[in-house]
């Protein structure tokens, strides 16, 4: 027991140095410079944007249909966040929305932060 404690110590230290030096020193912020374009609209992403639109109607009682995520940029900070502009039908028209969803999957949660009209 008293090694397996010793152990976990040890690791810390050893991990945290690492971790620290892994961020550059970065604050978890949104810097504009840490997003990273998505180059591959894969389902995953798709998943993300049709959440997105479904997470709107649900808070502001809109009937927006998902159609299709036209280009996004990713960043890691507390979770997975993806900036995605995403086309969505409201009756006949067909418009762009920018959307903004935190993707925590260890937590089983995901979040929309953000959503405008493009």
């Amino acid at each position: 027991m008293k090694a397996q404690k010793y152990c976990f110590y040890l690791l810390t230290l050893l991990i945290l140095p690492i971790y620290a030096t892994a961020r550059g020193g970065k604050h978890s912020g949104l810097d504009a410079d840490d997003w990273q374009p998505i180059t591959n609209i894969n389902n995953d992403v798709k998943i993300i944007g049709q959440f997105a639109v479904i997470a709107f109607n649900s808070k502001s009682n809109s009937n927006l249909l998902f159609e299709r995520v036209v280009s996004g940029e990713s960043r890691f900070s507390d979770g997975f966040y993806y900036r995605l502009v995403l086309e969505a039908k409201h009756g006949a028209y067909t418009r762009h929305y920018k959307a903004i969803v935190l993707d925590q999957p260890w937590a089983y949660e995901r979040k929309l932060t953000n959503f405008n009209a493009a």
